[in-house]
């Protein structure tokens, strides 16, 4: 989808300004104080905990070397031991402590607030950009920082912030200490640090220009890894011996994940090797001008225990900074993936026109052109107008535009040209909940979830109609196989991953997938090929039962078994984009074009007599 793809890079560029250090450090953590006001309070003391333990812990030699020195008495030299000691224990207990709660908050935050806003963007995002390859980028790419929590993903953002705060605050106060000693002493290790700096900067930017090759790996590997555990699979697995095959490709994207980690392990390498360089430099700069300064006499052995410690803090606190803005970056980056993910455009909710319908409406297409790439029409300049209450047949061979233009009715994708109408209303200018209450539709490809026929049928409707739906049930032939089992409309679907759950048949499946639609009553009705895994008989009374499914309602059927449209009012076919052909079933046949010649040839396979070909 080219020209989608277009539509979302555009958007993003708009909206780049949107997602600064600022604006992310806003977002993040106005989402993690809503989620827990104590928790997120809590973390912060984190901070002084470090500051204090370390601090501490660097006047202990100095202590000791000082007692020696002037002969202090053993009550105060004992004293002192013990008040720094009891300082730095409490110090490291209060960071311990406060470090394990901002773990579990952050991973409670992830797994629950972040998830939630995830799957409602899922939900929400407009349809045509979430189809889009960029906005399954972003899908993926938001998805992946979620599932690392506080190890790697989105979820490092307050501890690695917290850590690098810390970091700063311990390099003011030991640089303070040192600027007493010698100017020279802190020129170096800011000089360092600098280095330490250009070199993160330069590592850390090449790693975030892999990032949407490590999404497309990622994607890759997932679809195997989901795949191949679907029960629906493991038939053809076995069947068709594709077990080696399979491997083989997993095998190729694991390498090509493989390819992108490694790229990234050489970028930290480089970092490692050359800011271990650069410490080598700086401690032996730092100590010669510490030793001459002693030798002079104008710092005592005491001090420069102090001071020599205080170097090797302010050398560790520049090596987590450099560490930490490193680290901090690729949280916020995960940050503004996430965001990004978050902004893409939903579709249209609270629009100023409103789909209030009473009944079975009126739909028009009017020159209605639509195309994947901003190139190649897939419909090109289709009109059509349908009655109130018609029974429409949607056909053509594959690829001619069937789906693509049902999805344009149901509103999920949107002219390039042209209009569409329900009602007489533009859908164009109508708030996707409008459109969504106006259309039942059953897809080619649907999913069951893991809960009771019940809700699988009822969806969300909080007051079952429990009489409509038995009636319904009946209608779509399910009565027998419910009653088969023990719990009844009450069974779990998905086997696998529910307790005592069932799996139905690709059949029955369908069947389940028409009583949604069904149950949900609204005055659109749209089934593309809804039959098409059903036994001859069980398609038969489904066909018999049309004008009673599709009761009261604008219906449109797309099926590649003609026979099946003379149940409809009218035929249209597609070809080339266009519709080509239109009428009821005696009026296509006795015009002995492409429908008819499509009609024949599919008869001569249900014709008793004929030699199979």
């Amino acid at each position: 989808m080219i020209f989608q793809d277009n539509i979302v890079k555009k958007y993003l560029q708009i909206h780049s300004k949107k997602y600064g250090i600022l604006n992310n450090f806003y977002f993040y953590c106005k989402e993690s104080f809503i989620y827990n006001k104590l928790g997120f309070i809590l973390s912060l003391f984190l901070v002084p905990a470090g500051i204090i333990k370390s601090v501490a812990s660097i006047f202990i030699p100095k202590l000791v070397i000082d007692s020696l020195e002037s002969f202090r008495s053993e009550y105060t030299f004992l004293i002192n031991i013990i008040i720094v000691t009891v300082v730095i224990a409490v110090s490291s207990i209060v960071e311990l402590l406060v470090k394990n709660t901002m773990e579990h908050n952050m991973n409670s935050f992830v797994l629950i607030q972040l998830n939630k806003l995830w799957i409602e963007k899922v939900a929400t995002m407009d349809y045509e950009v979430f189809t889009s390859e960029l906005g399954k980028q972003s899908v993926s790419k938001a998805r992946m920082t979620l599932e690392g929590t506080t190890r790697w993903g989105i979820g490092t953002y307050i501890p690695r912030l917290l850590e690098l705060l810390t970091s700063f605050i311990g390099f003011i106060i030991y640089g303070v200490m040192l600027i007493y000693v010698h100017p020279l002493v802190l020129a170096v290790l800011i000089a360092a640090y600098a280095v330490n700096m250009v070199v993160t900067f330069y590592a850390e930017k090449k790693k975030q220009m892999l990032k949407d090759d490590a999404a497309k790996a990622e994607r890759k590997m997932n679809y195997f890894a989901y795949s191949t555990r679907d029960l629906s699979i493991a038939k053809d697995i076995r069947v068709y011996s594709m077990r080696e095959w399979i491997s083989q490709m997993a095998g190729m994207a694991r390498l090509d994940k493989k390819k992108v980690d490694d790229k990234v392990q050489n970028y930290q390498l480089f970092v490692f090797i050359v800011n271990g360089m650069v410490v080598l430099l700086r401690d032996g700069l730092v100590y010669l001008i510490l030793i001459w300064l002693t030798l002079k006499g104008d710092i005592t052995i005491g001090s420069f225990a102090l001071y020599a410690a205080a170097v090797n803090g302010l050398g560790e606190w520049l090596a987590q900074i450099t560490t930490g803005v490193g680290a901090f970056r690729e949280s916020d980056n995960n940050v503004t993936d996430f965001r990004q993910f978050l902004g893409l455009p939903d579709g249209k909710i609270g629009s100023e026109e409103k789909l209030e319908l009473s009944g079975a409406p009126g739909i028009e297409l009017d020159n209605v052109s639509f195309s994947y790439d901003g190139k190649n029409n897939v419909l090109d300049n289709v009109s059509l107008k349908v009655k109130p209450g018609e029974k429409i047949a949607v056909v053509g061979s594959n690829g001619a535009g069937k789906t693509t233009l049902i999805k344009l009715i149901c509103g999920l994708l949107h002219p390039s040209a042209g209009q569409i109408l329900i009602g007489g209303i533009s859908i164009s200018s109508v708030g996707w909940e409008d459109c969504s209450k106006a259309i039942s539709a059953v897809f080619q490809e649907s999913v069951l979830l893991p809960v009771s026929i019940k809700r699988n049928i009822v969806m969300n409707d909080k007051k079952v109609d429990e009489e409509r739906l038995a009636r319904i049930v009946t209608l779509v032939g399910l009565e027998d196989k419910i009653a088969s089992l023990e719990m009844g409309l009450e069974t779990p679907l998905v086997r696998h991953i529910t307790e005592n759950g069932t799996e139905f048949s690709g059949g029955e499946v369908q069947k389940l997938l028409l009583a949604r639609a069904i149950y949900k009553e609204s005055p659109i009705l749209i089934l593309d090929e809804p039959t098409a895994a059903m036994d001859p008989i069980a398609e038969q009374n489904i066909y018999l039962q049309y004008n009673e499914l599709s009761k009261n309602k604008t219906a449109f059927l797309i099926s590649h078994r003609l026979s099946s449209t003379r149940f409809c009012d009218r035929i249209i076919l597609i070809d080339g984009g266009k519709i080509r052909e239109a009428g009821t079933h005696d009026e296509l046949m006795d015009k002995g074009g492409l429908y008819h010649d499509m009609y024949m040839i599919q008869s001569r396979y249900y014709q008793e007599g004929v030699q199979a070909i």
